[in-house]
């Protein structure tokens, strides 16, 4: 209430949209280039160098999920090297940003590139709260056009 008395008129219709929850990998990793300012793309891929998702803002190159899969397994080691045990970050900074590497579960990667002064602690709480999608099995059966069931990914 204001101090003549009257109420506050309410904020105008469409200043605040809420996005769906996000079902699949693709549309997590596209929320967080378009939530998150100074992330301009992700890719999730598996350790063995396959693309699983990417953001529609990245390439669709499969060497980057390669070049991606060899630098975790190539920061595993380091991290054994130096008497550690687990991966949690793995950090390029460049002359244009930062490309942030995470561990997902044990069989994935995931890749950012953002600008140098993006949030890290935003974009990890966003990736904690969608790990489980993330990490999930993205491999659905599908039938074919003779009845019988194939593996889609």
């Amino acid at each position: 209430m204001s101090s003549n008395g009257s109420f506050a008129p309410p904020p105008p219709p469409g200043t605040h949209t809420t996005r769906p929850a996000p079902t699949t990998a693709r549309e997590a990793l596209d929320q967080l280039a378009l939530e998150i300012p100074g992330a301009r793309g992700a890719l999730l891929a598996s350790v063995d160098g396959f693309t699983i998702a990417h953001s529609s803002s990245m390439p669709d190159e499969p060497a980057h999920a390669a070049m991606m899969a060899a630098a975790g397994g190539l920061a595993h080691q380091l991290v054994e090297m130096g008497g550690g045990e687990q991966l949690r970050q793995l950090v390029v900074d460049h002359d244009n940003g930062l490309l942030l590497l995470w561990p997902i579960g044990r069989t994935r990667i995931l890749a950012l590139l953002t600008d140098s002064r993006v949030d890290q602690s935003r974009l990890r709480g966003f990736v904690r709260a969608h790990a489980r999608l993330l990490a999930a099995d993205s491999v659905r059966k599908i039938v074919t056009a003779d009845g019988s069931k194939a593996d889609e990914a």
